[in-house]
């Protein structure tokens, strides 16, 4: 384990992670809404809107498993404040301890934006994977600290292996960019963010410099 790794103590590993997220969103300024991210062609306050999109369609289909409401999470057009953010995040987190006091992780969970139906347990990895990643492009972006369990980015990065196939990297359009190298040894949110495409040592500075 890394020194800057913890233990999980949670019942499932996206809730600590959601709680953190609330954090980051709730330290970043307005000033800091134009301040470009990791996560290609968004700054700050786009990826705040990628987020409210994402965490309000995870809120509905981990409340209704198998129901035909589902919302694009592509086309959120609602405000995109910082607070916003943070009480549609802590909706989720209320949605994942209900979905999972009620047995989700057992059922087919239907999510037709990516792909079909998958089991529960994969889905709630779908959305653990989302909010480590996209929580750590938020933090880098705004100067914070973002250090999830080990277990929570091995499991986001096992579920990344299992769907990322080699079209799916680089050109314009496509989900994430090439595997990064790292150490073999790296810290395991290194060595998931790398197989994301994500430079692990992201720095806004490095951008406006040109490196």
């Amino acid at each position: 384990m890394g020194p800057n790794e913890t233990e999980p103590t949670s019942p499932h590993p996206v809730l600590p992670v959601l709680d953190d997220l609330v954090r980051v969103i709730g330290a970043t300024t307005p000033q800091q809404d134009a301040a470009p991210t990791p996560c290609a062609g968004l700054d700050v306050v786009s990826l705040r809107g990628h987020l409210l999109g994402g965490t309000g369609y995870f809120s509905v289909v981990l409340a209704d498993p198998d129901g035909d409401r589902r919302p694009d999470p592509r086309a959120y057009a609602g405000p995109d404040g910082a607070d916003v953010l943070i009480a549609a995040v802590q909706e989720l987190s209320v949605a994942v301890r209900t979905a999972l006091a009620g047995g989700v992780a057992a059922v087919p969970v239907r999510v037709p934006a990516l792909g079909g139906t998958f089991p529960g347990a994969y889905v709630l990895d779908m959305l653990l994977t989302e909010a480590v990643v996209h929580g750590w492009d938020l933090a880098r972006a705004t100067g914070q600290t973002w250090r999830p369990d080990r277990a929570a980015s091995e499991r986001a990065r096992a579920l990344l292996a299992d769907q990322i196939r080699p079209e799916y990297r680089g050109g314009a359009g496509m989900p994430f960019g090439p595997e990064v190298p790292v150490r073999p040894d790296a810290p395991a949110l290194d060595r998931l963010l790398a197989f994301a495409g994500r430079t692990p040592d992201w720095t806004p500075t490095a951008v406006t410099q040109g490196g």
